[in-house]
């Protein structure tokens, strides 16, 4: 049986502090493509180390999902592991070819694998990082991008394959990219509902309450993803609780929990907005919770801002 051709495919930009660290873990890649989007340092000259596929023609759009698309196009694997500067592979890379064979086997095209904070690993998502390599699957989203397919998602998740992310010191020559982008990208199309999430928790991370109040509230009017509405809600809820608008809180906490009542962070927020003897029944109600149908894995730290 011929061996599948597997492609690791980044975007980078003045990524010289962190980039040899992830390359260094997908080295073992049948192929490595790297585009950079405009660096003014050292990053280039870093990937040649690893790779002869870099290419620096590509004129950044303020769009994730183009970027990640050039990528993809110029990779001539069969399936593609898509890694960003600032994270790591952290299982051997056998093991990625060995669940790509089983997958392809099975006729799937995506593999959903663990994407987890290097410094806080109870907070994790899943996300297919490793797709086959089809002309019908493309990147989508100018910020917080995703994969979609016109021939349907045939996705498997594991948790054997983990990729950890960190925290790139480029990310502070331009720290509202995300702000502006997403905001740019809701402006010209309110329709946009996945982006008009993540603008609203852009704002909740920046503490402006007000702004990401009003983009959940217009996500949670159109939005039919179950999953996603009852994150918008407890975010909701948390930036009501900051603004000392406690009963409004409880109301947007009680939304996030009507629609995923397994939702053990919103059982827990509602714990710390109540006192005894509603307090403890909360409590008791979130050890049950299983945490399923969830966006972000984080319940450790449910009462932080995450």
């Amino acid at each position: 049986m011929s061996k599948i051709k597997i492609s690791a495919a980044l975007i980078v930009k003045n990524e010289e502090a962190m980039l040899a660290r992830a390359l260094e873990t997908v080295k073992e890649a049948d192929e490595i493509v790297v585009v950079d989007t405009g660096s003014t340092d050292n990053t280039v000259e870093v990937a040649k180390k690893f790779t002869d596929k870099v290419y620096t023609d590509y004129k950044w759009e303020d769009h994730f999902g183009k970027a990640r698309q050039v990528s993809k196009d110029r990779c001539t694997g069969d399936w593609i592991v898509t890694i960003d500067a600032d994270e790591m592979l952290v299982v051997p890379f056998e093991k990625v070819r060995a669940a790509v064979e089983e997958v392809d086997k099975q006729g799937a095209n995506f593999l959903s694998i663990r994407v987890q904070n290097e410094k806080k690993p109870d907070q994790f998502l899943y996300f297919p990082r490793i797709y086959k390599n089809l002309p019908t699957t493309t990147w989508h989203g100018a910020a917080h991008n995703y994969l979609a397919s016109s021939e349907g998602k045939k996705e498997v998740q594991t948790d054997d394959i983990t990729i950890v992310y960190g925290y790139s010191p480029a990310h502070k020559q331009d720290p509202d990219r995300t702000l502006r982008i997403l905001t740019k990208a809701v402006e010209e199309d309110p329709s946009l509902m996945r982006e008009t999430f993540y603008l609203g928790r852009e704002h909740w991370y920046k503490k402006n309450y007000e702004e990401a109040i009003k983009y959940f509230d217009a996500y949670v009017a159109q939005s039919k993803f179950r999953d996603e509405r009852a994150e918008a809600y407890l975010t909701k809820a948390r930036c009501l609780w900051m603004l000392r608008r406690g009963e409004e809180a409880r109301v947007a906490c009680l939304y996030a929990i009507y629609t995923n009542p397994d939702f053990k962070e919103a059982l827990l927020f509602m714990a710390d907005m109540n006192y005894s003897p509603r307090k403890e029944i909360w409590q008791r109600y979130a050890e049950h919770a299983k945490n399923t149908h969830v966006i972000f894995n984080r319940t450790s730290n449910a009462n932080k801002q995450t």
